[in-house]
C-alpha cells in the first residue's frame, strides 16, 4: 500500500497537521511569485493580503495564529514536542513571516515524539478562550484533536487559499493538495499535468 499515513492517534494527525503548515507554504510561495510577475498592478500589495478578509472573518493575517494555537495548547501543555513554538502574539508584517511562522510550526511537529503523544490520548487539556473569558476543559487529546484540531486547521489552510484567489490569485488546486500525496499518487496523476 502506497498510502504514508500511519493508522496510531499520532499518524492521524501529526502528519495531517505538518502537511497542512506545507499547504500554506506551496499557497504562498506561489502567490509571491504570481505577485512578483503582475507588473500591471493588478494584484493587492502584501499588506492588503495580510489585512484581506471575508465578512466578519479573521483577516489573512489571523489564519496562521488560529491554524496553530490549537494544536500548540496541547503540544506545549502537555510537554510532547521538543522544538520551541512560535509567539502566537506576533503580527505578520509581509508573506516572508508567515511562510516563517509555518516553519517554525513544521518544526514543532517534527519535535512530537510518536510514542509518547500516542501514550498521551486519553489525557486532557484546557484551552484557553481569552476574548470570551474562558478555558474549555477538554477531556481527551484524540478526541480534541480528531473532532476539532485537525478539520480546524484544513479550514484555516482553506480560508488562506480563497482569500487569496478572491484577491485575483490564480493559485492552481495542486498547490493546495499537492503536498498530501504520496510519490506515488504524484506519479498517478502526473498525465493529467501534460
Amino acid at each position: 500500500m502506497a498510502d504514508p499515513a500511519t493508522y496510531t492517534f499520532h499518524g492521524t494527525t501529526i502528519p495531517a497537521l505538518r502537511a497542512c503548515c506545507t499547504s500554506a507554504i506551496s499557497i504562498i510561495t506561489t502567490a509571491q511569485k504570481e505577485l512578483a510577475a503582475a507588473k500591471d498592478g493588478s494584484l493587492p500589495s502584501e499588506t492588503d493580503i495580510l489585512d484581506a478578509h471575508f465578512g466578519t472573518m479573521f483577516p489573512f493575517r489571523m489564519q496562521p495564529i488560529m491554524l496553530a494555537k490549537f494544536p500548540l495548547v496541547a503540544i506545549t501543555q502537555l510537554s510532547l514536542t521538543s522544538a520551541s513554538a512560535p509567539s502566537l502574539t506576533q503580527d505578520f508584517n509581509s508573506l516572508d513571516d508567515v511562510i516563517s511562522f509555518f516553519k517554525q510550526m513544521q518544526d514543532v511537529f517534527d519535535g512530537v515524539d510518536a510514542e509518547k503523544f500516542n501514550a498521551a490520548s486519553e489525557k486532557s487539556v484546557d484551552v484557553p478562550f481569552e476574548k470570551a473569558g474562558k478555558t474549555l476543559h477538554m477531556s481527551g487529546l484524540a478526541d480534541y484533536f480528531h473532532g476539532f484540531v485537525v478539520p480546524n486547521a484544513y479550514f484555516h489552510v482553506n480560508a488562506m487559499y480563497m482569500l487569496l484567489r478572491s484577491k485575483g490569485f490564480e493559485l492552481g488546486k495542486g498547490v493546495y493538495v499537492g503536498c498530501w500525496m504520496s510519490e506515488t499518487q504524484k506519479r498517478d496523476w502526473a498525465p493529467l499535468r501534460g
